[in-house]
Order: C-alpha cells, then sequence, then structure tokens
C-alpha cells in the first residue's frame, strides 16, 4: 500500500489555515514526532491538539499513537503536533474538514457550532451529575447516535472515540465565589462556542472569548477577571497562580471526541479503519480510570497550596438560572435529554 503522507510540508498546511483567519504560524516541536517510525511505518498521520503533551489531553493522544503502532504492528504511526502549533481550535477543525490535517481532538460542544447540533447536548449545563454517569451515556447507544449525528450532518469528519478530562468549573481573580450571584458583572473567559457564551450570560457574568494562551497574563493583568476550566487545566497550567478562587459548580461536563477528516478515512482501507476505532476504544477505557485518579490528585495538591475551593452545597440556584440553555439549544432533543437524566440513576 502506498504510504500515506499528509502532515509535512507545513508550509501547505499553513497556507489552507491562513484561508481560515484564526491561523498563527509557530514553530514546530520536532521532539514529539519519532522519525524512525515515520520513516519506517506504511501510512503515516497527522495529529493536532491544543494542550501541551503532558496535559491529560495530550498524553490521551501519545497513548493513541502507541496503541495504533501497535495494533497495526507498525504500519500505521500518527505524528503529533501539540500546544496549538497548527492554530487554535476553529483553524485546526477546517484543517480536519479540508483533509489538510488527519485527526484533532476537539472538544464535543465546538463540532456542535460546526452543524452537529446533537453534540450540544453535552455542553447543556448541570445536565451530568458525574463521571460515572457522563460514562453510562457514552458508552450507551445514545453515544453512539450523537457521535454518528457528525456523519449524518456531512461535516467532512467523524468521531473515532469520546476522551474526558473532568467537568467544567468557574475561578476568578479576587472575589470569592460561592452562588451566582458572586458572578454577576464579572469578565470570564470562554471558548467561543454559543453554549457556553449563553451559559456565562445566564449566570450573569460577562463572557469574554480570548484566545488560551493570553489566559494567564489576561488574569494577571485584570483584562479578564476570571475563567473556566476543568480541575486538570486549572492545575496544569498554573492559573491557581493568579486567580485562586475556585468553585467546583461542574457546570459543563462535555467530553472531548478525536475526529479523523473524511478524507483521510476513505483512503484507508477497512482493516486500517477498524484498527483506529478498537485503539479509541481501548483508550476510553485507559482515558477514564486515568482521569479519575489524576483529578483527585490535583484537587488535593491544590487544597495543600491553599487555595479556596468552593463546593456549593445546593446546585439549585445555578440550575434554575441556565433553564433558558434548555429553551434555546434542547427543545428539540427533549427526549433524550430525559434519556440522558434517566441513566444517572441506572
Amino acid at each position: 500500500m502506498k504510504k500515506i503522507l499528509k502532515l509535512v510540508p507545513l508550509f501547505v498546511l499553513s497556507i489552507l489555515l491562513v484561508s481560515c483567519n484564526n491561523y498563527k504560524e509557530a514553530d514546530v516541536n520536532l521532539d514529539t514526532i519519532n522519525t524512525d517510525k515515520a520513516n519506517n511505518s506504511e501510512i503515516v498521520l497527522s495529529a493536532g491538539e491544543l494542550n501541551s503533551l503532558d496535559s491529560i489531553m495530550g498524553q490521551m493522544l501519545q497513548k493513541y499513537s502507541d496503541i495504533v503502532y501497535k495494533k497495526s504492528k507498525g504500519r500505521i504511526y500518527i505524528e503529533l503536533y501539540a500546544s496549538g502549533q497548527l492554530g487554535d481550535e476553529r483553524s485546526q477543525m477546517q484543517a480536519v474538514q479540508m483533509g489538510a490535517l488527519d485527526i484533532f481532538r476537539a472538544n464535543t460542544i465546538f463540532v456542535g457550532d460546526f452543524g452537529a447540533k446533537k453534540l450540544n447536548l453535552f455542553g447543556l449545563p448541570y445536565l451530568f451529575s458525574s463521571r460515572e454517569h457522563l460514562w453510562k451515556v457514552l458508552d450507551s447507544d445514545i453515544g453512539t447516535e450523537l457521535m454518528n449525528d457528525m456523519v449524518e450532518s456531512n461535516l467532512g469528519m467523524r468521531g473515532l472515540c469520546y476522551l474526558e478530562e473532568g467537568s467544567r468549573h468557574f475561578f476568578v481573580a479576587n472575589k470569592k465565589i460561592e452562588k451566582p450571584e458572586d458572578l454577576k458583572g464579572l469578565k470570564l473567559r470562554v471558548s467561543e462556542t454559543s453554549i457556553l457564551l449563553d451559559t456565562v450570560k445566564a449566570l450573569g457574568a460577562s463572557p469574554t472569548p480570548l484566545s488560551f494562551g493570553e489566559l494567564y497574563t489576561s488574569l494577571q493583568t485584570g483584562v479578564v477577571d476570571g475563567a473556566e476550566q476543568p480541575i486538570t487545566g486549572y492545575y496544569s497550567n498554573s492559573f491557581y497562580e493568579v486567580a485562586p478562587n475556585f468553585v467546583l459548580d461542574s457546570h459543563t461536563y462535555s467530553p472531548g471526541m478525536l475526529v479523523i477528516s473524511d478524507r483521510t478515512w476513505n483512503k484507508l482501507d477497512s482493516k486500517d479503519q477498524k484498527i483506529l476505532l478498537a485503539a479509541g476504544k481501548e483508550l476510553e477505557k485507559y482515558n477514564k480510570k486515568f482521569t479519575d485518579k489524576e483529578e483527585k490528585n490535583l484537587l488535593d495538591k491544590l487544597k495543600n497550596k491553599g487555595i479556596d475551593v468552593v463546593k456549593p452545597d445546593d446546585l439549585s440556584e445555578w440550575q434554575a438560572k441556565v433553564e433558558p440553555i434548555y429553551e434555546k439549544y434542547g427543545s428539540d432533543y427533549k427526549k433524550l435529554i430525559n434519556e440522558i437524566r434517566d441513566m444517572e440513576d441506572k
């Protein structure tokens, strides 16, 4: 079989991504690429990640590359481009659609903004009560149905597996947060996805889209008052240094997803497609255990550093504030929402 080399030369990818407006060219860290594996493999695929390789999602992408290499007996190698080396989330998603990038670890609600509307359900605030509840859904027919919405929506990409790094929580620089009213008037950085922007508005804060790479200094200088991240992202990016008020509200439990370009997928034979999917299932099991352990470990570290971690006694007032979000994004999927809620008790 002929080699599939779709990653480098990077200048081709750069030209494509420049047309997406948001792309900022960055140096490629060649230490993340095993040239021996790349040169000796029959198929070489590119994979993009916004976070660093030592983050949970970066480690998951590395694990996926290792699993695929092993399952294919060295025939398929996935080269990793982490830390946003290939652009921001929108740029890399568009590159996957065009076939300029093979694989990307996307957030499901960001994919929802691209047209797979059912995936917006993952972003509905306070829909999932726990990691166990989330994975019950992801492992069910509902999880399959939501992932397949990418194909049915003709986005030019499809899902390989789900990944998660924990639920998202709010943190601010100079104010303790105990109830939703405490967020009123604060400028909070959120990723530029419709459902998150509207959720923050519903809670009384002012959503402020901002490049993730600028968040630390923006918190430090007061450009924004706070933001929201999983515990893992809050810790690994040292946001606790400039925003030490952390509230465990778990407003969104949106998982990530490895997506692959349809142009790449259609060039693979069925045997190799099955390898990528089987590797995804193996990665999901690994991810669930890894993240659960890591999240508990980091929460203990934060408390030991003296970070003010607040856990609301009652989320009902938070949930009441965001009811309009369900009307806007969930009105067409009330049956699915009820089925997801029912799975909490099964």
